[in-house]
């Protein structure tokens, strides 16, 4: 005669199941906030000058060749050469002149762009090509306090009306080469002129009248960037899957003792 299968074993495993994750939800929570607070604070990277400026959480400076990247937040990479400080791994990356942890934002400087009006053997004097925005980490954003300047490279010098409406004066490369400032935001497009191709480089600039032709000094002077920490996983979501999969397996053993047992009986 067959016989259905009690539910009061499962009932028991769920209630118990039920009591020990609401009495150890508390230890669960407590346990993992230092060890999430070890992988967001970046405990295991010690706070270090490099040159004058100072590296602590959420940055962390890595040797070169390094692999191992643990101690800091991923995109927060510092690589620091002849006691100064770079942002990113890059040969190219832009220097770090300042950090100011307070108010969550940093003062770089793109000075691989004054390469560009040099002329050297393999490449002459010219404007720059690449926007200053594309060197950026996805956790930093450009901050609105900033200006821009924007260098032209044209096939032919601009007409002297063209010049003087938008304030563009030669670069140390000639008049094809030509720079302007502008308080507007780094729109795509808006700065286009027929026959040059543009680039745009943020300057953190005192308030007043900017004059163009200081161009070099002002990316020496850098600009800021501000950031924002990715968010962390939660622990809570991490302890109702833990418990999810603990019902699972509570349901499992529950069906190999009875209804598999209950099954084989049947057969035989």
């Amino acid at each position: 005669m067959a016989v259905a299968p009690s539910l009061s074993w499962l009932s028991l495993v769920s209630s118990l199941w039920t009591a020990w994750a609401w009495w150890s939800l508390p230890l669960m929570l407590a346990t993992a906030a230092p060890t999430m607070a070890a992988d967001r604070q970046g405990e295991l990277c010690p706070t270090m000058l490099c040159g004058s400026v100072n590296i602590s959480f959420p940055f962390g400076i890595v040797a070169d060749h390094a692999t191992d990247t643990n101690c800091l937040v991923i995109g927060f990479q510092v690589r620091c050469s002849n006691n100064i400080p770079y942002f990113g791994l890059s040969a190219y990356s832009p220097r770090i002149l300042d950090i100011f942890y307070d108010n969550s934002s940093l003062l770089i400087a793109d000075v691989h762009m004054l390469d560009d009006f040099h002329s050297s053997a393999t490449k002459p004097c010219h404007s720059p090509t690449n926007n200053s925005s594309s060197k950026v980490a996805p956790s930093f954003s450009i901050s609105p306090v900033n200006q821009n300047m924007i260098f032209y490279d044209c096939v032919e010098p601009p007409a002297p009306a063209v010049r003087k409406s938008r304030g563009l004066v030669d670069t140390t490369c000639g008049n094809r080469t030509l720079v302007g400032v502008t308080k507007g935001p780094d729109v795509p497009g808006s700065y286009f002129l027929e026959g040059c191709s543009a680039a745009v480089a943020p300057m953190l600039a005192r308030p007043g009248e900017v004059n163009p032709a200081n161009y070099m000094e002002f990316i020496s002077g850098g600009f800021l960037l501000t950031w924002q920490l990715p968010p962390s996983p939660s622990p809570v979501g991490k302890f109702a899957i833990g418990i999810k999969n603990i019902e699972r397996i509570a349901f499992i053993g529950y069906w190999s003792k009875n209804c598999g047992t209950h099954h084989n009986s049947t057969r035989t």
